[in-house]
């Protein structure tokens, strides 16, 4: 699939060639997801919460009933339970019956993200996340950035950029505390062969090689790599580390002495990181400076920070990168503990245990929403609920009162289950939001260093909410199965293709709009098919609702002759196009000049519902297609014409 142009919509700028600013590959990225973009402008159904139903009356002008339904899986599907009989083992959900289902929770969330889309609500269960810097070497707009921030100059090391202290922990918050200064100097990079020289025992310091290093007689880097990289010279039992010493320099910086107890003048901590190439230095940080004034560091930078040590929870001494007070295991972090910062607008902007710091980037996830909100309530807050959010960037920060949903989900229950007993293994791991390259709107671009990242001059935009194709063809689960592993998702009783599931949703008070979203948000024609559960990457989950029916409680007659029968509608459509009427009279003709329908928000929605899509178009790219090709993600109805 070549890369051409994307929607006409948009207009294309031109951009200037530069022959040291390599293109990105002609050729799409391929990928089993796609996204289909936000709304440029919320359309709000209410104006204020007094405008909403109310809870405590039967109003004879809504709608108040329950919708039957039945889907039928067309490929494997696995929805797992978190209290599995094995501890390695992830079981089918069952619900307290001990029946094989799809929990209500779970048809909520689909059905909630459908009505949002199809409404133009606001994004809002958007992951609000700050990603790090991936490729530091790459030829991409990123490298450039992250030089700009840890920028050293010839000549100069890497302590003119870079500061050390201690971060520590109080209550719930976190202060940075400067270290001493020596020589006017937080902190000091030594080599390991100056730590070898000063005989530092084996079970304070981690070496990064044998002692073979005392022997080196090298002249040049091209030496010193070889030697670094020789297999022979490495310690294998290596990890970061950090211990307490003290330390005798004179004033241009040239250590005299080096001691693992108190003989000398100053203290610190001796320190290193993970080790990666032909890395020479280990590092002393001063000793904490009690009277330094501490600075309070922002907690979207700790989250960030915790965020990123979860994900990277496997990497060799994963204790070693964690906050000061943290448990592991069953231990708990010193508090405090030394860090690396860099100061900026007089704040913390940036820390981590390495001085070559793992920078965040400028921007997070939800900072890169571009949809226009409006003041009031969106149609999704108003008919599954919301709780008041008072932070600045939420749309529900002027709201006074929580509201409940008014549509409640049952469980989807499985009757004769038929399922592959024995256990299946998948890797699920897949790209996330840091791979900006995916994830970004990259309309326009055609040169390397003009991708777009979360720290571009100009406002990066999300390209919308992911979803998973539908796979085309038979889903072979032997064949997709992978060998266990530590990283392997262990699957057992996976339901094969053709079980059938029923459920309910109740709902009370509706407009026959909202009433209409509902039903278009379950199934809006017959060609529509849902996802559901784990595995969607490998084409597992796909669902057809072949059975839907709708019953209306008769208000009046529920008081007045004590009639507690529902009537069954035949004619669900109608109330599908009194919503696609109501949408057309109030947002998308007066918003934007368009019927429902002829909205792209909308084609890219029906696309994702009815497409079924080639392999060779849904699978992972290879390690050398994703990192050094700078494949861009093509828009969904480029995927979809294939």
């Amino acid at each position: 699939m070549q890369q051409t142009k994307y929607n006409d919509n948009k207009k294309r700028g031109k951009k200037k060639q530069d022959n040291k600013d390599p293109r990105v590959s002609s050729t799409w990225a391929t990928a089993p997801f796609n996204f289909i973009r936000f709304p440029e402008e919320v359309y709000t159904r209410y104006k204020n919460c007094d405008e909403l139903p109310k809870f405590d009356n039967y109003n004879k002008n809504l709608n108040t009933g329950y919708i039957d339904y039945t889907f039928v899986n067309e490929t494997p599907l696995f929805v797992g339970d978190e209290k599995g009989r094995d501890k390695d083992i992830v079981d089918f959900f069952r619900n307290s019956d001990n029946e094989i289902c799809i929990p209500g929770s779970s048809l909520k969330g689909v059905i909630r993200s459908n009505t949002e889309i199809l409404s133009f609500s606001y994004p809002e269960f958007v992951e609000d996340r700050l990603y790090l810097y991936r490729k530091f070497a790459s030829a991409d707009t990123s490298s450039k950035q992250y030089k700009d921030i840890i920028k050293v100059e010839r000549g100069q090391s890497i302590d003119t950029v870079v500061k050390a202290g201690y971060i520590k922990k109080k209550g719930d918050r976190y202060y940075l505390y400067e270290a001493k200064k020596v020589n006017n100097k937080t902190f000091f990079p030594i080599s390991e062969r100056k730590l070898r020289q000063n005989n530092l025992p084996e079970n304070k310091v981690k070496y990064m090689y044998t002692k073979e290093l005392l022997n080196y007689k090298g002249k040049n880097g091209k030496d010193w790599d070889r030697f670094a990289r020789n297999r022979y010279n490495l310690n294998r039992n290596y990890r970061p580390y950090s211990t307490s010493i003290s330390f005798d320099i004179d004033s241009e910086n040239h250590f005299k002495q080096i001691s693992v107890n108190n003989s000398c003048k100053y203290k610190g901590i001796l320190c290193n990181n993970n080790h990666l190439g032909s890395k020479s230095k280990h590092y002393i940080i001063n000793e904490i400076d009690e009277n330094s004034k501490p600075i309070e560091i922002d907690s979207r930078e700790i989250i960030a920070y915790k965020n990123d040590c979860e994900t990277n929870k496997q990497r060799t001494n994963s204790e070693y990168y964690l906050l000061p007070g943290e448990k592991y295991g069953n231990k708990i972090t010193e508090n405090p503990r030394p860090f690396f910062y860099i100061m900026k607008d007089n704040k913390v902007a940036y820390f981590g245990r390495s001085p070559y710091l793992r920078i965040f980037y400028k921007n997070s996830v939800r900072d890169c929403i571009n949809t226009k909100y409006v003041p009031g309530i969106d149609y999704a807050n108003a008919m599954y609920g919301y709780t008041v959010d008072k932070k600045q960037s939420s749309p529900l920060k002027n709201m006074e009162k929580n509201f409940k949903s008014r549509i409640s989900f049952m469980d989807a229950v499985c009757q004769n289950p038929k399922t592959i007993k024995e256990v299946k293994y998948f890797n699920l791991a897949s790209p996330k939001s840091s791979c900006y390259n995916l994830y970004l709107d990259q309309y326009g671009v055609e040169m390397k260093k003009e991708i777009n990242t979360y720290s571009s001059d100009s406002k990066p935009e999300i390209r919308g909410y992911k979803f998973y194709w539908h796979h085309k063809g038979d889903v072979d689960i032997n064949k997709i199965s992978d060998k266990p592993s530590n990283i392997t998702s262990n699957l057992r009783d996976i339901m094969k293709k053709g079980n059938k599931f029923s459920g309910k949703i109740y709902f009370q008070n509706l407009t026959d709009d909202e009433l209409g979203l509902l039903l278009l948000s379950i199934k809006y024609n017959e060609k529509s098919r849902e996802n559901l559960g784990m595995a969607k990457a490998y084409g597992l989950g796909r669902v057809n609702f072949d059975n839907i029916d709708l019953y209306l409680e008769k208000v009046e007659n529920k008081f007045l002759c004590f009639d507690n029968n529902y009537e069954k509608i035949e004619d669900i459509q109608y109330y599908k196009y009194k919503y696609m009427d109501f949408i057309e009279d109030n947002y998308t003709k007066v918003v934007y000049n368009k019927l429902f329908e002829k909205m792209d928000e909308i084609n890219d929605y029906l696309d994702s519902k009815e497409a079924l899509i080639s392999d060779e178009y849904t699978k992972y790219m290879t390690l050398n297609e994703f990192t050094k090709e700078y494949r861009l993600l093509p828009e969904v109805y480029k995927v979809v014409e294939g």
